[in-house]
């Protein structure tokens, strides 16, 4: 075999049998998956939020609260993938992904609206923060569970599966980022915002949710800018990525066929 081994499915091959692309198309692949997996690192900003405005608010979010609020979003973060994974193989991870960052946007700014309301009301322990906070991060869960699904949707047409152990490797630890994002660097910006306050005067808690809303509207502005669901869409050609789906240019299965149905017994 020679140094750049074989051409099949539209690619090059070198001897050790990696794809070998022009630098156009890296330098382009690398403009669709780095903010890719920048916008689940601030989805992660923009969950886990919740854990550090619970420290900030004392009293008025209990551990108790806290656990039936969590629990809601973890629920619906379960069921909605049985939801969004058809819809994202539906309609393409692009869609789906700045899909998610909108509805987590949102919910994350009707948080930060809602703890504002609360600690700057004249009693905040008559609100019904637990009943609000639930079923606000409910809404954010539900959008956050786009995150995961549009990145496999989106990234299986960019990478040839000989490349997706190194890239898996890298882009696993750019998403883990996201956990030092959402502590960190929330509690720095609860810090940041509280510690000029007056005596007296509550904690500005409503920032973590005011805060990654903000990093999620710019990501999102990239993202609409940027990301295309394959190469085809961003002006190189589509290419035979050796998965499963290689070679499977058939018609669209529903997403319900495949379940089997009752049969009727006759005798």
């Amino acid at each position: 075999m020679s140094s750049m081994g074989a051409v099949s499915g539209g690619l090059t091959f070198d001897a050790s049998g990696r794809p070998v692309h022009e630098p156009a198309f890296r330098r382009r692949r690398f403009l669709n998956w780095f903010p890719l997996g920048l916008a689940y690192a601030l989805l992660y900003m923009g969950r886990y939020n919740l854990t550090v405005s619970k420290n900030a608010l004392g009293s008025l979010m209990t551990k108790e609260d806290f656990g039936i609020i969590f629990g809601a979003g973890t629920f619906t973060y379960a069921l909605a993938f049985i939801i969004n994974g058809p819809l994202t193989d539906r309609v393409g991870g692009r869609k789906t992904m700045l899909a998610g960052l909108l509805g987590s946007l949102a919910a994350n700014l009707g948080m930060g609206a809602f703890v504002q309301s609360i600690l700057t009301s004249p009693d905040p322990g008559k609100q019904n923060l637990t009943l609000w906070m639930s079923v606000l991060y409910a809404i954010n869960m539900y959008f956050q569970s786009f995150g995961a699904v549009a990145i496999v949707k989106v990234n299986a047409h960019w990478f040839h599966v000989r490349e997706r152990g190194g890239f898996s490797g890298i882009f696993g630890t750019m998403i883990s980022s996201g956990i030092f994002l959402a502590f960190s660097v929330n509690g720095w910006l609860l810090d940041l915002v509280s510690k000029d306050r007056a005596a007296g005067a509550p904690a500005s808690v409503w920032w973590v949710f005011y805060g990654p809303a903000l990093l999620l509207a710019a990501i999102f502005v990239v993202e609409l800018l940027m990301l295309r669901d394959r190469p085809g869409l961003a002006g190189f050609h589509d290419f035979d990525t050796g998965d499963a789906s290689s070679g499977d240019d058939g018609k669209d299965v529903p997403a319900l066929e495949p379940i089997p149905r009752p049969t009727t017994i006759t005798s």
